[in-house]
């Protein structure tokens, strides 16, 4: 169920990310969010403490005397990458924006916090880190890897659909024995192939089990997508069972 998730979140991800955002931050604390980055680069430590948990405000001034230093050199405005909210009830939101600027060599990504209730959103941490590359060189774009990628994600959208046919002719009718041995097999791809999406290298996994097939994985915020899709041996083989009988019945016939 994980690796369907990941699936789906990998193709939202590739049609809007800021439409993902827009539904998770409200364009308020978005505002929020990038005028504290700009604060933490300038080094106004006064405006931070104004806006920061009263816990937390003894620590501002030297912490945010390094981080300015840090974020000198760093040119460009701030982009806000990606949103996650966690909420429970009777308890205060919290939100971790992730954000990125910089050019050339000199880059930074920016953890920020906000916590409390929509409308007041308090800053709850933050942590800065000087990155050499651009951080979202390894973002999913679909142009990427040409007409070879969209060959291989038609292939991972083609092995879970090869797997749950297979399961519904398993199911159909009783023409198969053990029928719930060949529905767990028919579920599972084998063998496997991998692609990372971002530099275009892909490998043979010769020891690789997937739930129905396919699976996409993204190594942390900035890692790339990595795409991997396994054979389908077991659906594939109740699915020419099933083309032979019908054949066979049809001569009979």
């Amino acid at each position: 169920m994980k690796r369907l998730v990941a699936l789906f979140l990998l193709f939202l991800a590739a049609c809007s990310q800021q439409a993902m955002i827009d539904r998770i931050a409200s364009r308020d604390e978005q505002a929020q969010v990038l005028t504290i980055a700009q604060e933490l680069r300038d080094g106004r430590s006064s405006d931070i403490e104004a806006e920061v948990q009263p816990q937390l405000r003894s620590e501002v001034p030297e912490t945010i005397e390094q981080i300015r230093r840090m974020l000198a050199v760093v040119p460009g405005p701030f982009s806000i990458d990606s949103v996650n909210s966690v909420s429970a009830t009777n308890r205060p939101t919290t939100k971790t924006f992730l954000l990125h600027a910089g050019a050339g060599d000199h880059w930074a990504v920016i953890d920020i916090t906000l916590q409390g209730v929509p409308g007041t959103m308090e800053l709850a941490g933050f942590h800065v880190q000087r990155v050499t590359a651009d951080p979202t060189l390894n973002q999913f774009r679909w142009a990427d890897r040409g007409v070879f990628g969209y060959i291989w994600l038609a292939i991972m959208a083609a092995c879970p659909l090869t797997c749950l046919w297979a399961v519904v002719l398993i199911w159909r009718r009783r023409w198969l024995d053990h029928r719930w041995l060949w529905t767990i097999g028919s579920l599972l791809g084998y063998v496997g192939f991998g692609l990372n999406w971002a530099t275009g290298a892909w490998a043979i996994l010769f020891v690789n089990v997937s739930v129905l097939g396919a699976q996409a994985l993204k190594m942390g915020p900035y890692g790339p997508w990595l795409l991997n899709f396994g054979i389908p041996v077991v659906a594939i083989i109740v699915i020419v069972r099933w083309y032979r009988r019908g054949k066979t019945s049809l001569i009979q016939g």
